[in-house]
């Protein structure tokens, strides 16, 4: 969700977007938070926005991803998060996180006066609190939480590029989100952490692997949908754009659907996937989002993924 367009008319647009991928099948939706349009990102404030998609749906889950927790007070956010759990019946899938890192979470951090050098122990913190809080249902010893968390606990994922954080979530029984690009990581594979996290699991993993695809009639239809994704948000991209790079550098696959199976299967980082997360690097205005977006359906159906 990116910024550019009046906010209000992208939200708008996000929410049709997410109630024809639910016509569609897809099990999943993920919605991208930043603060401070960090990257031209157009969500800072996660939780009302997944309580407007959920009066518009019915059955797709609405993740947060993923909510800054360096940013949130334990308790509120256990609250916010009970109340949006509520309204959507029970389909939250609650990611947490700790910032973009590469300098993108960095005037986020400033912003809201906490130290990045601190990122670690403050996050490490205030995730306890918040498992501990919603599996007992308290936020103290005479002070219940309100509305009940129901079965949210077991709903948390956490997204991370560095591997003793993977391996923590783990042991907490939390999903896990990989972040091949991050302060942590550089690279694009997910391996390391996805093995380090499998190594300490000892409940049924969950592990949702992220899936840049652009599927056309052709890789130069494709291309297309780019070049005019670029002429309509230039302040999004780097001048100028090098598109065999920005396919490369972004791990974008493109092509057909054919063409992109067959390379998605080849990617070393499928097999442990749980749920694939796919994402479509195109404006919520560009004129053929929800035709790529129809494509992905037919992807997903035809390598039995089950979330985007």
């Amino acid at each position: 969700m990116r910024s550019g367009p009046p906010a209000a008319e992208v939200y708008r647009r996000t929410i049709e977007i997410t109630v024809r991928a639910e016509q569609l099948g897809f099990g999943t939706v993920w919605f991208a938070a930043r603060h401070f349009e960090a990257h031209h990102a157009a969500l800072p404030s996660v939780f009302p926005f997944v309580a407007a998609a959920a009066q518009h749906t019915r059955h797709i889950r609405l993740g947060t991803g993923v909510v800054t927790v360096p940013f949130e007070h334990p308790v509120r956010l256990a609250e916010d998060a009970a109340v949006t759990d509520a309204l959507s019946d029970g389909r939250l899938e609650l990611g947490l996180g700790k910032g973009l890192g590469f300098g993108h979470s960095a005037t986020s951090y400033a912003g809201f006066g906490v130290s990045d050098a601190e990122r670690e122990t403050i996050y490490t913190q205030r995730v306890g609190e918040i498992h501990r809080i919603l599996e007992s249902g308290r936020v103290g010893d005479e002070v219940a939480l309100y509305p009940p968390p129901g079965g949210l606990r077991s709903r948390i994922w956490q997204s991370t590029g560095n591997i003793d954080t993977a391996r923590r979530i783990a042991r907490a029984g939390d999903g896990l989100l990989p972040h091949g690009n991050s302060q942590a990581r550089a690279g694009g594979s997910v391996t390391e952490l996805v093995d380090a996290y499998l190594a300490e699991c000892r409940t049924t993993p969950r592990i949702g692997v992220s899936v840049a695809v652009l599927p056309g009639d052709s890789e130069r239809d494709s291309l297309a949908l780019l070049e005019t994704d670029i002429a309509q948000s230039p302040r999004y991209y780097s001048e100028p754009v090098d598109l065999p790079k920005y396919l490369v550098d972004n791990r974008i696959s493109i092509g057909n659907v054919d063409q992109i199976a067959s390379r998605l299967a080849e990617d070393p980082d499928r097999p442990a996937a749980t749920d694939v997360l796919y994402y479509v690097p195109l404006a919520v205005h560009h004129p053929r989002y929800l035709d790529v977006l129809a494509r992905v359906a037919t992807l997903s159906s035809s390598e039995t993924f089950t979330t985007a």
